[in-house]
């Protein structure tokens, strides 16, 4: 259990939920559909910018997701994460073969007991550590997945290339709306 101390009273914080696969399935799940894609291209429409997305291409997408769950790993060990202190390795952006290496070590990685943590939130030159956990960083990582998701599956457009499943970039909320309106 979490406890904060403040002018003698001791104020009980929710204590992280121990061995919650769930939230670190999903994450897992959406890496793998990412790996799945990235198996299907080549290297030139991995690479190609997308005038849609300000000529970013996919590969520079799954860079980005993947290194911010690199974060997530490596912050587990110290007790800190620093998503503004990633890597930025282009080798992710333009090696399918090397992105899909990252991305599976990152999916081995994964599975952790969740625990506090404190995460770095940097606006100008200022810095300020806050309280988090490890499970709620994951759900983080998730939605942040699928936003990329989201806006790779607009490059895949662009291309003319329907190679990725209706689920593919979008959120688990709105599956599941989609599929109660459905049923209504």
């Amino acid at each position: 259990m979490y406890a904060s101390t403040a002018n003698n009273t001791t104020i009980f914080l929710a204590t992280p939920y121990y061995n919650n696969t769930m939230i670190q399935d999903s994450l897992t799940e959406q890496l793998y559909s990412i790996c799945n894609l990235v198996q299907q291209l080549t290297e030139i429409q991995y690479s190609q910018p997308s005038g849609m997305l300000s000529n970013a291409s996919i590969g520079q997408h799954v860079r980005h997701v993947a290194e911010l769950v690199q974060c997530l790993n490596a912050g587990y060990h110290t007790g800190m994460i620093d998503y503004d202190q990633r890597k930025r390795d282009t080798r992710i952006e333009t090696d399918r073969a090397f992105a899909l290496q990252v991305l599976e070590q990152q999916c081995n990685s994964l599975p952790q007991t969740d625990k506090w943590l404190q995460q770095a939130i940097t606006i100008g030159n200022k810095t300020q550590w806050v309280d988090t956990s490890y499970n709620r960083e994951v759900f983080y990582n998730t939605e942040h997945a699928i936003h990329h998701m989201a806006l790779i599956r607009v490059a895949l457009r662009e291309m003319g290339l329907h190679i990725v499943p209706d689920q593919f970039g979008v959120a688990y909320a709105t599956l599941q709306y989609k599929q109660t309106a459905c049923a209504q």
